[in-house]
């Protein structure tokens, strides 16, 4: 909630009732606990600034009442509430501290000789490092912002040539990859340290540097477009104008940045500067997160995402596909599924709808600046390795300027088409997925999909029509966030099993067609309209946000289940992992966003979708272990899981799909789920 700015009478009221009643039956009264980080002084007196805001409020709005602790924030908030009526809220910092300064010169004087070194975590200058980071994140300005983690890394395998440590508010991001946040970056020689509000580069590299720099340079005009009179007083420079060496990254971490101070070494300054300083960059990056918030109203987040699916629903039943509503609903859960990861396989029976339903998807995404968001592909039985996505350096291709030619397939043309536009989702179906080995042609861009390093291959079109590079120090770059995959199986003998590592990073449907799905006349589907923009802005947002789930209300029954099951399941060492669970309560999220038909629907996807695509194997390895899903289905509300009666399931569909695969094992002796 916002705090808004307090009126000078409420202030003075709630300064009144502190002082009449003493601290701790004030703060007892009102349910706040003991101020530790900022001071309101008034007249030398130090008051616990959170307390009075909250009974303040509830004076100047006594239809609301008194704010609770947990209605709002500290830090900038606070200080914004206060200043207009002439108030102050100091930060209390260490006068005389030295831990601060002690680490950060120590890590400055070592880290050089370390880095001519191998890599190794035990290093004197990355446990320094650790503890600095530690530190910082026990200190009053962030301890005033539980919103903000602070991480820091001296590389990953390899020493860093610029190490960092980053303050993260999980409003806007939880990797340093994407966002605005404070940072200390360290010059590559070592010979200092500035202090920081940056941006993050890795995901607006795929768009080209030319591009990237625009969008950091409106992002910064926009961050100090909220005042910088506080930074600039502390001695911040507003500008980019810093130096922290001759590599790729740190060019690109000089390009990022908005404000900045730097602490030469063996100049650093004690504590009590050091925690003024960063409490000045913590507020400038506070104010941007909040204009974010005025300006990205809920209502197009996950909350909108029954907008979404209900627009796509009625394209869906306008385009003649015949997907029945109510429980179980495919097209509902479909949405739910790409707004929890942008990679959902298909399988089934052939002729079961499974690739209309995703050439709907396909339409309903539009057209874009280069043609269309969708581009169906068919997997051929001859894709024996990533250059079927990914393309390859073709010798038979004329070099230009030491750049070597590309080969490029439709696929890697339509990532790059897709980083050009990454407010907008871009679906690339793969029809009949297995006609070829997944593992062979796909495992790069699995690798590249959950670890979201560079794999996508940085080319551009020249002016004789071949694509090259665009940089040979970026020769990859990661693939975007907006691209959605879908992929449909249909199982036969011409056809490849997948590994259970592809379909735990997949949401697995089985489309089939029950008898009372067969209508005599049904038209063959036609196209539907493209989407609005809004609908298909929010899906991206919500398939490029890794926190929307959390906080999430109706997941912590589904969370209890899976905890549940998970205990079972590890009985016979067919656990899942923190995956399944990550993904899982996101999914729960997304389908109650859009509205289930029961309370319990969610768990019977998850576990459906989720959990058992990871079963397969021999009738004698796989029984034991469908017998207890079985039994789970039937209540997951018990601890014991022996319950096998066959009738009024909890779990529908889950337990349908068990019983299904019990009978395959007990036919063929063995079994899968896409079987």
């Amino acid at each position: 909630m916002a705090l808004g700015v307090l009126s000078r009478e409420a202030i003075e009221r709630a300064i009144s009732e502190y002082d009449e009643l003493g601290r701790d039956a004030f703060l007892s009264k009102h349910g706040f606990g003991r101020a530790t980080s900022y001071a309101l002084v008034v007249d030398g007196r130090e008051y616990d600034p959170k307390a009075i805001a909250g009974v303040a409020y509830g004076f100047d709005h006594p239809e609301e009442g008194t704010l609770r602790h947990t209605e709002f924030n500290g830090g900038a908030q606070l200080r914004g509430a206060f200043q207009p009526a002439g108030y102050d809220v100091v930060l209390r910092t260490p006068h005389d501290g030295v831990a601060l300064q002690e680490l950060i010169e120590r890590f400055l004087s070592t880290y050089v000789e370390a880095r001519s070194g191998p890599f190794r975590g035990d290093r004197p200058a990355a446990k320094t490092l650790k503890e600095l980071a530690e530190l910082l994140g026990a200190s009053a300005p962030v301890a005033a912002r539980p919103e903000v983690k602070v991480t820091g890394s001296v590389g990953r395998g390899n020493w860093a040539a610029a190490p960092w440590i980053a303050f993260l508010d999980n409003r806007v991001t939880t990797t340093t990859m994407t966002g605005v946040y404070p940072v200390l970056l360290f010059r590559e020689d070592m010979s200092g340290v500035y202090l920081t509000v940056a941006q993050g580069t890795q995901e607006l590299k795929q768009q080209g540097r030319q591009h990237m720099l625009a969008r950091l340079q409106a992002v910064a005009d926009r961050v100090r477009g909220h005042g910088t009179a506080e930074a600039e007083a502390r001695g911040f420079q507003v500008n980019s104008d810093l130096h922290l060496g001759e590599g790729s990254l740190a060019r690109d971490y000089e390009a990022s940045t908005i404000v900045h101070k730097l602490y030469s070494r063996g100049e650093v300054p004690n504590d009590a500067e050091l925690l003024e300083d960063l409490e000045a960059a913590l507020s400038l990056s506070d104010a941007d997160v909040v204009e974010l918030s005025a300006d990205r109203p809920k209502a197009r987040g996950l909350e909108a995402l029954s907008e979404v699916a209900d627009a796509f629903r009625s394209a869906v039943a306008d385009s003649g596909l015949l997907i029945p509503t109510g429980y179980g609903d495919r097209v509902r859960a479909f949405i739910a599924a790409l707004a929890t990861k942008p990679f959902v396989i298909l399988t089934g029976m052939s002729g079961s709808g499974k690739t209309q339903l995703a050439l709907r998807l396909g339409e309903w995404f539009g057209e874009g600046p280069r043609g269309r968001r969708f581009m169906p592909v068919a997997v051929r039985p001859d894709w024996t390795g990533p250059e079927a996505l990914f393309g390859y350096e073709d010798a038979l291709r004329p070099p230009l300027h030491g750049r070597a030619a590309w080969f490029v397939p439709g696929p890697l043309s339509f990532m790059l088409d897709a980083a050009q536009e990454p407010d907008m989702p871009y679906l690339l179906l793969l029809d009949e997925m297995n006609l070829a080995h997944v593992e062979r042609y796909f495992s790069d861009f699995l690798s590249g999909m959950e670890s979201r390093d560079a794999v996508l291959p940085n080319l551009i079109p020249g002016h004789d029509g071949e694509w090259r590079l665009g940089s040979i120090a970026e020769p990859l770059v990661p693939l975007p966030r907006n691209l959605v995959i879908v992929g449909t199986v249909n199982v036969d003998e011409t056809t490849y099993q997948f590994s259970p590592k592809v379909l735990d990073r997949a949401t697995t449907f089985e489309i089939r067609t029950s008898t009372d799905e067969l209508t005599v006349g049904a038209p063959r589907p036609s196209a539907v309209l493209p989407g609005e923009v809004a609908n298909l802005r929010t899906l991206v947002g919500l398939v490029q946000d890794d926190t929307w789930q959390l906080g999430a209300a109706n997941t912590s029954d589904v969370a209890a289940a899976l905890t549940r099951l998970h205990s079972a399941l590890s009985d016979t060492d067919d656990e899942f992992g923190h995956r399944v669970f990550y993904e899982g309560l996101r999914f729960a999220a997304a389908l109650d966003a859009i509205g289930p038909a029961s309370g319990e629907e969610a768990l019977d996807y998850v576990v459906l979708l989720k959990v058992l695509p990871r079963i397969h194997g021999s009738r004698r390895r796989v029984e034991p272990v469908l017998r207890r899903l079985e039994a789970f289905a039937m209540d997951p509300r018990t601890d014991a899981i022996t319950n096998t009666q066959h009738d009024g399931a909890a779990l529908p569909m889950t337990a349908a799909k068990v019983r299904r695969m019990l009978r395959s094992a007990e036919i063929n002796q063995y079994v899968s789920f896409t079987d």
